[in-house]
């Protein structure tokens, strides 16, 4: 369960781009609007060697988010709704609501996984408001996450086709498969 909650509170890797090429990080989304988007994929989450890999489907409409977690199969295995009032989770029967992603991680799993702007980092930006820094190489530093950003060579594309943040013995790594 808990690893089902990691994947599914990371929002969202074993798909293969044809060629891929760095995606550089646009240097400030302050003037970005948070547009609605849906998006579906796969993800992976690994913390400390222990790995596991889930699709996703991802409809973010601010201020509301709605995050699938289906089975290779196509079912639906979790939700995960945010909106102005909080976050709850629907896994296995059972419900958890919190403030915010941290804090319902915290309760879940025992820890934070902090991946609040998660909705600016899949569009390869950094989350508005917040200390940033962006590397020769592309990626970004914010919240304590080390961001990458892939894009795959042979498709024009606003967005980056993979997305691997790491953090303190975690991992997260985001590939889509669609932009709507």
């Amino acid at each position: 369960m808990k690893w089902l909650v990691c994947a599914l509170l990371a929002m969202l890797l074993t798909a293969c781009a044809s060629r891929e090429a760095p995606f550089r990080a646009a240097p400030s989304a302050s003037a970005a609007i948070d547009a609605p988007f849906s998006v579906s994929g796969r993800l992976s989450a690994n913390l400390d060697g222990k790995g596991h890999v889930a699709n996703f489907d991802w409809r973010h409409q601010p201020p509301r988010d709605e995050v699938a977690i289906n089975s290779p199969l196509g079912n639906t295995v979790a939700k995960v709704l945010r909106d102005g009032d909080g976050v709850v989770l629907l896994a296995d029967g059972k419900r958890w609501q919190a403030e915010d992603v941290e804090s319902l991680t915290r309760q879940v799993m025992g820890w934070p996984l902090p991946l609040s702007n998660l909705a600016w980092w899949i569009r390869g930006l950094p989350a508005p408001n917040l200390p940033s820094r962006l590397d020769d190489d592309g990626s970004l530093e914010q919240q304590g996450w080390r961001i990458q950003f892939v894009r795959d060579a042979d498709v024009d594309s606003q967005h980056p086709k993979r997305v691997e943040m790491q953090r303190d013995g975690l991992t997260v790594k985001v590939v889509v498969q669609s932009w709507q």
